[in-house]
């Protein structure tokens, strides 16, 4: 009798659909997603993509509209939404850029500060617990195959020759 083939990592290998990459990948994110989107909008009245916003302009100040978007991997849309939002909250201003008036500039006011340094530990904390059951070697290595990832992801989507075979949703377009 000819010996087994030996068993295959499912990811490298996958046969069915929990064993896919994206899929697993999708899975963790929702779940944890849906604890930050309780957190959010259940004690402080905004949705995760308004959080997101506040997040990077608490780490950014001044940021433009569409910096913000490629932070955010969002398209313009959703985040002019996500913006609409927070300025009639009151948690976010925009003002005018004084060398070029059509370029606009967004800042937290001054609630809208508070409310991100109350956020901000708690889905630290979340961030962190998610990895509670790892070691230190493991998180390093996670955070290495990551950023590896990552860069694997952006070289097939500019493609060999960059004909947009894979175009960012944050060009306005799902479709080509």
């Amino acid at each position: 009798m000819p010996p087994l083939p030996p068993l295959l990592p499912t990811l490298s290998h996958p046969e069915h659909p929990p064993e896919l990459l994206l899929y697993r990948l999708a899975k963790l994110s929702a779940a944890s997603s849906r604890v930050v989107t309780h957190l959010c909008e259940r004690r402080y009245g905004i949705t995760r993509r308004e959080w997101g916003v506040l997040m990077w302009l608490a780490h950014e100040p001044g940021i433009q509209p569409s910096v913000l978007a490629e932070r955010l991997e969002l398209d313009r849309a959703r985040v002019s939404r996500a913006l609409n939002s927070l300025l009639t909250k009151g948690l976010v201003a925009r003002t005018h850029n004084a060398s070029n008036r059509r370029e606009a500039l967004l800042h937290l006011t001054q609630p809208g500060m508070v409310l991100h340094d109350e956020l901000w530990p708690q889905i630290r904390a979340i961030n962190v617990q998610l990895l509670n059951d790892l070691s230190t070697r493991d998180v390093q290595a996670l955070d290495r195959a990551l950023q590896s990832l990552q860069q694997q992801a952006l070289a097939m989507e500019r493609g060999p020759d960059d004909n947009g075979l894979y175009p960012s949703r944050r060009e306005g377009s799902r479709h080509v």
